[in-house]
C-alpha cells in the first residue's frame, strides 16, 4: 500500500505544480518517503504511514519530532532538515491532533484520492541548495533505473552475491570431502 500511496501523492503534487519529486530520497542522515523541492527552494518531506503501530512507534521515539523542533531554531545546520514536513496515511489512520504542531497531514481516501487535512508550519526559513538537491535526485533516479537501486544498494547486493557464491563453493567443497571425492582426486 505504501507504493500505491506514494504514486497517488506524486500525481497529486505534480498536478499542484511540484516540479521536482523523488521517492525514497536519501537526504543527509535519513530517507524521505517523498521529497519535493519547490520553486523557492523549500524542501518538503512526506512521510507515508500505513499502520497505527508504525506511526505510534515514531511518536514514542520522538526522535524525528525533536530533531525537527531543534532545526526550527537557527544555528547553521538547517540544510539537514526539510522546510516543511507532512504525514500521509490512509483516511482516519492518524488524527490531526496526534501529530506535532509543525507537521501537515494528508489522507489517502477510499476513492484513491489525496486530501489535505492540515497544512504544516514552516520548520525553518533557510532555502535548500537547489543544485545539490536536484543533482542528488537525478543521481538517485538514474541509479535506480540503471543499477536497480541506489549505488549503496547496488554495492551491497554485489557483496551479498559474492558471499552467497563463496558459501555455495564452501558447501560444495565440504560435501566433496564428506563423500570422499577429494581423496579420489588426490590418488
Amino acid at each position: 500500500m505504501t507504493k500505491e500511496i506514494q504514486a497517488a501523492l506524486c500525481k497529486y503534487l505534480s498536478i499542484k505544480g511540484h516540479e521536482h519529486l523523488c521517492e525514497n530520497f536519501g537526504h543527509i542522515v535519513h530517507e524521505m518517503d517523498i521529497a519535493s523541492l519547490s520553486k523557492s527552494d523549500m524542501l518538503l518531506e512526506f512521510e507515508v504511514k500505513i499502520s497505527r503501530s508504525d506511526f505510534l512507534a515514531d511518536a514514542k521515539k520522538g526522535r524525528t519530532w525533536k530533531k525537527f523542533e531543534m532545526y526550527s531554531k537557527p544555528f547553521g545546520h538547517e540544510a539537514r532538515c526539510p522546510n516543511y514536513f507532512y504525514y500521509v496515511c490512509p483516511e482516519n489512520l492518524i488524527s490531526k491532533y496526534e501529530i506535532p504542531l509543525f507537521a501537515g497531514l494528508f489522507y489517502y481516501n477510499s476513492d484513491k484520492e489525496i486530501v489535505l487535512i492540515k497544512s504544516p508550519k514552516r520548520i525553518h526559513r533557510v532555502p535548500s541548495k537547489r543544485v545539490d538537491i536536484l543533482n542528488k535526485m537525478l543521481r538517485m533516479v538514474s541509479q535506480r533505473k540503471y543499477l536497480g537501486g541506489t549505488m549503496l544498494t547496488y554495492k551491497n547486493n554485489l557483496i551479498k552475491e559474492r558471499y552467497k557464491k563463496a558459501e555455495i563453493q564452501n558447501v560444495s567443497t565440504l560435501m566433496d570431502e564428506m563423500c570422499g571425492v577429494g581423496e579420489k582426486n588426490r590418488n
